[in-house]
C-alpha cells in the first residue's frame, strides 16, 4: 500500500512541497507520495484524525492551522511546545507527535550579521518561529506587527536593521506588504514567501541596496527536517533542492 504524507492548510494550491517530497521519495525508492489536504478550520480535526490510518506517515501543517493542530495531537515536541505552533506531525507508533521544524530552518536563514532590532510582519505560526529565532540570535528588540498595528510600520522600520515578512502577502502575486519607499540599504529583508521567487518585496529591497532573501531556503530546510522525522532516514537534500529549483526557477534562494 502506498504510504501518504499530506500538507494540511487552506488556500495552498501554490505549494512547492509536493515537488520536493515526491522527488525525495523517488530518490530513496520509497512507495510514498505527498498530497495537499486543503481544509478550513472546520475540517482540521478530521484531517489530523486521518493521520492515524495504517498507510499514513504524517503531515506538514501550514496557514492557518499551525496553532490549532497543537490541540489535536497526542504530544508536542519541545519546539512545538515552546512556540505553541506546529508545522509537522509525525507518527510514533499509534501516537501523533507535533513538531516545529520552522524554527531551526528560519534561524539558519537569518543574515550573517547579528540583527539588533527587527520587525516581524504577521502574527501566525511563522511569526512565532521568527520571533523565537531572533530572540535566540540575541536580537534586543522585536516588533511584531499584525493588521491591527500595521499603521505603525513606518515608525517601527526607522530603527530596525532586519525585516521579516511572515505574512502570505505576495504569494502568487506581485504584491508587497511594505511600501518601497520604506526600504533602505541598511534594512536586511527575509521574506518567507517563496512563490514567486524573487518576490516583489525582495526585488525592491535589493533595488534599494539591501541584503534580501526569499523563503525558498527556509522551505527547503524545514522540508528536509520534516522528511527525516517521517522516514527516520537521512533526506536526499540535494535532490529536494533540485526539485525546488525546477518548480520555482533558478533564482529561488535555496
Amino acid at each position: 500500500m502506498t504510504a501518504l504524507v499530506t500538507l494540511i492548510g487552506h488556500g495552498i494550491g501554490y505549494s512547492a512541497s509536493p515537488a520536493m517530497h515526491d522527488a525525495a521519495f523517488a530518490a530513496l525508492g520509497l512507495d510514498a507520495r505527498y498530497e495537499l489536504r486543503d481544509v478550513d478550520a472546520g475540517g482540521v480535526a478530521a484531517a489530523v484524525a486521518e493521520l492515524r490510518g495504517p498507510n499514513r506517515l504524517g503531515a506538514n501543517v501550514t496557514k492557518p492551522h499551525k496553532v490549532g493542530v497543537c490541540d489535536l495531537v497526542d504530544e508536542l515536541a519541545a519546539d512545538a511546545r515552546r512556540l505553541g505552533a506546529a508545522n509537522t506531525i509525525a507518527r510514533d507508533g499509534e501516537r501523533l507527535v507535533a513538531h516545529n521544524t520552522d524554527l531551526a530552518a528560519l534561524a539558519a536563514e537569518l543574515p550573517l550579521h547579528r540583527p539588533r532590532r527587527a520587525v516581524v510582519l504577521g502574527a501566525g505560526g511563522a511569526s512565532r518561529a521568527a520571533v523565537a529565532a531572533l530572540e535566540d540570535a540575541g536580537c534586543v528588540s522585536v516588533d511584531v506587527l499584525d493588521r491591527r498595528t500595521w499603521n505603525h510600520m513606518a515608525d517601527a522600520l526607522m530603527t530596525a536593521d532586519l525585516l521579516v515578512n511572515a505574512t502570505p502577502i505576495g504569494t502568487a502575486s506581485d504584491e508587497s506588504p511594505v511600501p518601497a519607499h520604506l526600504l533602505r540599504r541598511d534594512l536586511a529583508v527575509l521574506d518567507l514567501v517563496y512563490r514567486p521567487s524573487p518576490t516583489r518585496l525582495v526585488r525592491e529591497a535589493r533595488a534599494a541596496g539591501a541584503q534580501a532573501r526569499g523563503g525558498a531556503g527556509m522551505l527547503l530546510r524545514q522540508a528536509v527536517a520534516s522528511f527525516e522525522l517521517w522516514i527516520g532516514r537521512r533526506a536526499p537534500a540535494a535532490t529536494m533542492r533540485g526539485a525546488l529549483h525546477a518548480e520555482l526557477g533558478s533564482e529561488a534562494d535555496a
